[in-house]
Parts: structure tokens; sequence; C-alpha cells
């Protein structure tokens, strides 16, 4: 569950940039936006709400737009096993590679879904590296 996690959920905003100091990442700026109209299919797609715009303070921005795997990670990592689709092949319980402590978790294995089964992925493979 994403809110068990911490994510802070922030509806009908956009990001416009990133800020910085000393090359390091201090804050993305935003705008809010609004439904406007429904267009001809009937959705009411968002408009940003003039002068709304702040900076939202992070340590990392995750940009998570569930595009499908890199396919330069199989092809240039000799004897990584993957799937027709290009998808990494993990063992299920530890999400270890066929090479040996090689792990992998996120769209690369899964396909497009979320950045909450992402970072889940993250701390199994975690816990496999650690046992």
């Amino acid at each position: 569950n994403a809110k068990e996690e911490g994510i802070q959920f922030k509806l009908l905003t956009n990001p416009v940039g990133c800020l910085g100091e000393n090359r390091n990442l201090r804050a993305i700026r935003c705008i809010k936006m609004e439904l406007g109209e429904p267009d001809e299919s009937g959705r009411r797609r968002p408009v940003p709400v003039v002068g709304s715009e702040f900076d939202l303070e992070v340590d990392i921005f995750v940009v998570a737009i569930g595009q499908g795997p890199n396919p330069l990670v199989p092809r240039t990592t000799r004897g990584l096993e993957t799937t027709k689709n290009g998808n990494i092949v993990v063992d299920q319980e530890t999400l270890m590679t066929s090479l040996e402590g090689v792990f992998a978790g996120g769209d690369i294995v899964t396909g497009a879904a979320t950045v909450i089964l992402a970072m889940g992925a993250g701390r199994t493979a975690a816990r496999s590296i650690d046992e």
C-alpha cells in the first residue's frame, strides 16, 4: 500500500522543473492543475491554474511513466536471461537473475507497473542480497 510506504499524493499537480544547488536536486517546481471542460470524447483534461506554481522540496525524484523495458540492459549483459518481450527473468522469491549475485526488479522484470510494486521489489532484492 503506497500510503503505508509513506508516499504522499499530490493530485492534479504537474512538475514543470527541477531546482538544484551544487549539482544536487533540492526541489521540484510544480503547478496546480484543474479539470477543464470535457473534450469531444467527454473527458475533462487537466489544465494549469495560472499563478499556482510552488516548489516541493525533495531528496529523490522518480520518473515513473510506465515505459517498457530498456533494451540496452539485456543486449549489453551477456548471459542475462530475458523473456521474448525483453523483460529480465528472475527467481520470484529472491529476484536474482540468471547471473549469480545480480538482482532485478521493477518494470524491467514485470513490464509496466506501479512505483509501489517496484519499491517492494527493491526491498525483496535487498533482503535477498543481505542473506
